[in-house]
């Protein structure tokens, strides 16, 4: 049973890289006029019984603009590193998704080259096993936070976010989800 497990998490993980694949080339050939990468290490809160942290990686590029606010679309990758100790018992949480994004930022400029920006996103995750312990091997982060970018020039900026996230796969059962906090640094390179 725990090899037909195993195969069907793994023919899940090969699909959503396939897939993920795909988008990433088309997204290429309609010539992408920018792209952000996002890495960002998050610790664990607000939970007593779940000590997970997450190392992320999120690809993002604009698709939309409208009224102020920007609509990206992107892919997410993550580490999750931890455990829980869920009614005393002790279990690893080590997985490691992948997994479509999507991101909606609302942008004002403070001074200068000096912007503030509040984004909120949502990614679907496929990882390597059930996540965490005694969870299912398929979930959503949700993430939203602060950020002030710097546009250093026309077509490039850095930006330092603070972020909190929520994990979970979104049923009633079988779903310890976790949140985690922490600072996010990002990279924008306009075409």
């Amino acid at each position: 049973m725990k090899s037909n497990v195993c195969s069907i998490h793994m023919k899940i993980l090969c699909l959503t890289a396939f897939v993920s694949f795909f988008a990433i080339q088309t997204a290429c050939q309609v010539m992408a006029k920018n792209v952000e990468v996002q890495a960002e290490y998050l610790q664990h809160r607000m939970f007593d019984d779940r000590f997970i942290n997450n190392y992320n990686l999120h690809l993002f590029q604009k698709a939309h603009e409208h009224a102020g606010l920007t609509f990206h679309r992107g892919l997410t990758v993550t580490r999750a590193h931890g455990y829980t100790t869920e009614k005393g018992i002790h279990r690893d949480s080590n997985a490691v998704g992948l997994g479509p994004a999507a991101m909606i930022r609302w942008e004002r400029p403070l001074s200068g080259k000096l912007y503030g920006d509040l984004e909120l996103s949502g990614s679907f995750l496929i990882y390597n096993k059930a996540f965490p312990a005694q969870g299912r091997p398929w979930g959503f982060m949700w993430r939203v936070g602060p950020r002030l970018t710097w546009k250093y020039t026309k077509n490039n900026s850095f930006s330092l976010g603070y972020i909190l996230s929520h994990s979970s796969n979104g049923m009633k059962n079988k779903n310890p989800g976790h949140h985690a906090v922490g600072f996010s640094l990002g990279f924008n390179h306009n075409f």
